[in-house]
């Protein structure tokens, strides 16, 4: 074993729990701090975090197991860079909301002018042209909102996100965070 530096943390909590096992099978500090390259005091002192060096160890392998239990897509991610170096073509996010809301408000302004300039306007019925407007608006609206793929990934990653959350915290916790997060969103609809 090569000799480490017992004041820094070059020397991992598996480590340092592994020597004081040795050290309760040796029943010798001494042989051990040097077999390991360390001092004695270092020891002592691991003696007494080992409680805090056993939980560490057990924190570390509970966020190995949730890494495989919570089956996180890392495609996931490749797709989102993807998307994202696509859109830099056309500009970033506001320049293209700009874009399309001047592409959408151009194409209302022209079907109106059509059905202003129509030949016989009266002989359409009201609820034709109610259902009309009502389209445009819905095409406005659908277009003004973040396409459908992008809320699909927020949604992947919610729940990615949560079922973390959910290895990790109690359920008041749990129901804590979830309150916050609430109200976050409920300013969000108020701005």
């Amino acid at each position: 074993m090569s000799k480490k530096k017992a004041g820094t943390n070059e020397f991992t909590p598996d480590e340092k729990v592994a020597i004081l096992r040795e050290i309760e099978v040796l029943g010798n500090v001494s042989k051990v701090a040097e077999k390991w390259g360390v001092s004695r005091q270092s020891i002592y002192n691991w003696q007494a975090q080992r409680s805090k060096l056993e939980d560490d160890m057990r924190i570390q392998e509970q966020a190995k197991d949730v890494v495989v239990r919570s089956k996180f897509d890392p495609e996931l991610l490749k797709d989102l860079d993807q998307y994202r170096n696509a859109l830099q073509f056309i500009g970033h996010l506001e320049e293209r909301k700009e874009q399309l809301s001047a592409k959408v408000e151009f194409m209302l302004i022209k079907v109106t002018t059509l059905l202003e300039n129509h030949p016989d306007l009266d002989s359409i019925h009201p609820k034709d042209l109610s259902k009309i407007m009502k389209d445009l608006h819905d095409v406005r609206k659908e277009l003004s909102n973040e396409p459908t793929i992008i809320i699909e990934y927020k949604n992947k990653l919610r729940e990615q996100t949560l079922q973390v959350l959910q290895d990790f915290l109690d359920l008041d916790q749990l129901k804590e965070f979830v309150q916050r997060m609430e109200a976050i969103e409920a300013d969000y609809e108020i701005i």
